[in-house]
């Protein structure tokens, strides 16, 4: 194992960055849980989470399934299996498993234009309309809005048209990549790795010194991709929704 690959962030230190890159409005605790104040939006931004640390059993996701019927719960595998375990016997069905990426931003090139791409905030219409139309819609955007400084969205361009966004933002040292999109009819043109780029690029430029993000497991393509960009599996995470 490479030293590079022992300096990159683990699972735990990338899902902390997602999550304070993706914040709900608020988080109640419940016991060994945080809730966080939302129920409609993307399931990283509404499921319960066990606090760093704890230890959850039967008594204590009972108390949330009382308090909120219908509750997600997000596990961190590896680290959380005993929960995963629970709500496996109590009958919660596993969806969303999601690879933590994370790669050094000095490995990743950032041979880009200015044409091709560029950081702003607050997101341009141009963002807003194609996340609105590739099911990102406002409420599912909103923790984008919440999230701290550094942030920015970037929009993606290819050939003079518009071909994708994303949002980054930044936790301590590690750049989250978020609402990453590419317009169907623009994959497969180096899209998704002219995002990385520019979001290695902008994570530089703003101190970070990792790029990071969740990507769905069975996204072969995608997980391909962000292997060549140079990022590296540090675990997985997934989702448990009641049946």
């Amino acid at each position: 194992m490479s030293g590079t690959l022992l300096a990159l962030p683990d699972s735990a230190r990338i899902m902390a960055a997602i999550r304070a890159t993706w914040p709900p409005s608020r988080l109640d605790r419940l016991g060994p849980f945080d809730l966080p104040a939302e129920r409609a939006g993307t399931r990283r931004a509404t499921s319960a989470r066990l606090v760093p640390g704890a230890v959850a059993d039967a008594e204590a996701v009972a108390g949330v399934e009382a308090v909120r019927p219908g509750t997600i719960f997000g596990t961190r595998d590896g680290a959380e299996d005993a929960l995963a375990d629970l709500l496996a016997a109590r009958g919660y069905t596993a969806s969303g498993l999601s690879d933590l990426m994370a790669g050094p931003v000095e490995a990743i090139p950032d041979e880009v234009t200015p044409a091709s791409g560029f950081p702003h905030w607050p997101p341009l219409a141009i963002c807003d309309a194609l996340w609105d139309a590739h099911g990102n819609p406002a409420e599912r955007r909103a923790p984008a809005h919440r999230a701290p400084a550094p942030r920015t969205a970037i929009l993606l361009r290819l050939d003079g048209r518009a071909a994708g966004a994303l949002f980054v933002g930044i936790h301590g040292d590690i750049a989250v990549c978020h609402l990453v999109l590419t317009l169907p009819e623009m994959r497969r043109r180096g899209v998704g790795r002219l995002g990385i780029r520019h979001a290695a690029r902008w994570a530089r430029e703003n101190g970070a010194r990792f790029v990071a993000l969740p990507v769905e497991a069975n996204n072969a393509a995608a997980v391909a991709l962000y292997t060549r960009a140079g990022l590296v599996r540090r675990g997985g995470s997934r989702y448990w929704s009641p049946r």
